[in-house]
């Protein structure tokens, strides 16, 4: 798998993640809050990159693609909450900075994947989406447990 289709991956997983945050600020989160968790299932298709041939990974790489996006996740963490509205259904609180972070990472991510030469592109896009994959799962995981200790207060 090329970088380019890597790319429209993320651009897809973006989107959809950008989608999700409007949803949740607009929309009540139905009781179970199973919906917040969905995005780690849209990021975990890239996984099937591993398949790939071309895909050269080291363990070392990996582990540090996944700490990067513990990193990341933790100002979406810090950013997101919840509120129950006077009828009674939880939402998302508006908080503009949480789209700015989602912004600026995927900025980030065009640029070091346009500059960064001494890995190859297949194995750079991969590991592009492991760093997506872990601040996704960290900061939808915590946000699944904030949602649910905000419905038990309610």
């Amino acid at each position: 798998m090329n970088a380019t289709v890597s790319l429209g991956i993320s651009v897809l997983i973006f989107l959809l993640i950008i989608r999700g945050q409007f949803r949740g600020m607009s929309t009540p989160i139905k009781k179970p809050g199973i919906s917040l968790l969905l995005p780690i299932l849209y990021i975990s298709t890239s996984l099937f990159q591993l398949m790939d041939p071309n895909l050269h990974l080291q363990s070392s790489q990996v582990l540090i693609a996944l700490l990067i996006g513990l990193g990341i996740s933790v100002p979406l963490i810090m950013t997101t909450n919840f509120e129950v509205r006077e009828n009674g259904a939880a939402f998302i609180k508006r908080n503009k900075i949480v789209f700015v972070i989602l912004i600026v990472v995927f900025a980030l991510r065009f640029v070091f994947v346009g500059t960064v030469k001494v890995i190859d592109p297949s194995t750079l896009g991969f590991l592009c989406n492991l760093v997506t994959f872990g601040y996704v799962a960290c900061w939808r995981i915590v946000s699944f447990v904030k949602f649910r200790n905000v419905l038990k207060l309610a």
